[in-house]
């Protein structure tokens, strides 16, 4: 695990991972998606959205041969399991509601 998750993680909150690029349309519709999640989510969950080719050495380092390449982390720093490709945005809130324990009504303080 690189360095730059290792410190989300430290945080103590759940964590989403993206791996994408700005050259990839399906990353290009997920950003957005990613970036909503972060703000409504933001004192509950924490959102990585990485480039793969800012960040090539860790992009090896997590196996990622597609993208995008969600990652799901517990708060305790467990990795929950991955997704790779387009997810909708209900897609990312039933995630953070059965696996992180977070209910959709927490979202927005």
């Amino acid at each position: 695990m690189g360095s730059i998750i290792e410190e989300k993680l430290k945080e103590g909150k759940p964590l989403i991972v993206d791996f994408g690029s700005d050259t990839c349309a399906p990353c290009k519709m997920i950003k957005p998606v990613l970036e909503e999640i972060a703000e409504e989510y933001k004192d509950s969950v924490n959102v990585l959205i990485l480039d793969v080719y800012e960040y090539q050495e860790l992009s090896r380092e997590m196996g990622i041969m597609s993208i995008p390449t969600q990652f799901f982390y517990d708060a305790e720093g467990n990795m929950l399991g991955h997704h790779i490709g387009f997810i909708p945005k209900e897609a990312f809130v039933q995630i953070i509601e059965e696996h992180f324990g977070i209910p959709a009504g927490d979202s927005v303080k």
